[in-house]
C-alpha cells in the first residue's frame, strides 16, 4: 500500500482517529507492539488489559507524552504522529490522568477557568491565577455549563479544590479536561482512589457527559473496575504485553478464551 493509499484509507469520515501499527519500545521492552484501531466518531470506547499491558502507553502515544517507535496516528484524517501534545490539545484531544492533575489551592470554578482560558489561547501565568474569577467573565457562562454537565456541586464550586472530596476531585479533572472543547476525550482510569460507594458518581458523571455532547464528542476510557467498563463502553479492546488481542462488544469480550487467560488463567469471576 502506498502512502497516499494509507492516508485516503485513515482519513474516513467514520474514524476519528485512526493508529497503524503503532509500536513504543523502551529498550528491550516492546510496551505498544504494532496497534492498528480504528475509533468511531461519537463512540464510548474502552481499554483494558492486566497490568503493564501498555494502556497507559498507549495514551500517552495518543496525547504525544511519548514519541512512537514506529507506526502512525491519525487525527480527523490528518498524520499527527509527530505533533507536539500542545498542537494536539488545539486540534480536539484531551485527557485525564490516573493521578488527579488539579490547582489544589484553587477553586473548582478557578480549576475549570484556568483550562478554558489556556485552550483559548489566552495567556495563563501565576498572575492571572491570582485574579479574580469576575475579571474573566467571558469564561463565566461556560464554566458553570460544563460544571453542571459533569454533575459537580454547585455548593461547592468557590472551595479550594483540595477541599472537596475525591469523588469530586475526579470529575473536576473531567471537567477541565472538556474546558478545552475537545472531540476525542480520554479518560485515563477515571475511578482510581474511588470507594465501591463512590464508584456509580464517576458512571453517573461520564453518561452525562456522553448524553450532553452526544456524537459531537468520542470517549476512550483506561478502567481497571470492570463493572464500569461494563456499563461505559461499546466496545472493548484488549491489550496484553503490548499486543491487541481482542475486539468488540462487552459480551463478547467476556467469553472470549484468549481474553480470560490473558487476565486470570481462564478464570472469568473479575470480568462479569
Amino acid at each position: 500500500m502506498s502512502l497516499l493509499e494509507e492516508v485516503e484509507l485513515s482519513s474516513s469520515d467514520d474514524f476519528i482517529l485512526s493508529t497503524s501499527g503503532l509500536t513504543k519500545k523502551f529498550d528491550g521492552l516492546v510496551a505498544v507492539n504494532d496497534v492498528s484501531l480504528d475509533v468511531e466518531r461519537g463512540s464510548i470506547k474502552a481499554v483494558i488489559g492486566p497490568n503493564g499491558s501498555g494502556k497507559t502507553t498507549f495514551f500517552n502515544l495518543i496525547t504525544g507524552a511519548l514519541p512512537p517507535s514506529g507506526g502512525r496516528i491519525y487525527f480527523e484524517g490528518q498524520d499527527i504522529t509527530r505533533l507536539s501534545m500542545h498542537e494536539r490539545t488545539r486540534r480536539g484531544i484531551s485527557r485525564s490522568y490516573q493521578i488527579t492533575n488539579i490547582f489544589p489551592y484553587q477553586t473548582t470554578f478557578e480549576n475549570i477557568r484556568l483550562a478554558a482560558q489556556g485552550c483559548s489561547g489566552a495567556r495563563v501565568n501565576f498572575l492571572s491565577m491570582l485574579k479574580k474569577a469576575g475579571e474573566f467573565s467571558e469564561f463565566h457562562e461556560k464554566v458553570i455549563d460544563i460544571a453542571l454537565v459533569v454533575g459537580l456541586d454547585p455548593s461547592r464550586l468557590y472551595v479550594p479544590a483540595a477541599l472537596i472530596p475525591h469523588a469530586e476531585q475526579r470529575k473536576l479533572e473531567i471537567a477541565m479536561a472538556l474546558a478545552t472543547d475537545p472531540r476525542l476525550l480520554l479518560l485515563d482510569e477515571p475511578a482510581a482512589g474511588m470507594s465501591i460507594e463512590e464508584i456509580p458518581e464517576v458512571i453517573d458523571s461520564i453518561m452525562r457527559v456522553k448524553d450532553s455532547y452526544g456524537d459531537q464528542l468520542t470517549l476512550i476510557v483506561v478502567e481497571h473496575k470492570m463493572d464500569i467498563v461494563m456499563r461505559l463502553s461499546e466496545e472493548i479492546v484488549v491489550l496484553s504485553e503490548g499486543r491487541m488481542i481482542a475486539k468488540g462488544p462487552p459480551k463478547e469480550i467476556q467469553q472470549n478464551e484468549e481474553v480470560l487467560r490473558a487476565y486470570l488463567g481462564g478464570v472469568d469471576e473479575e470480568l462479569t
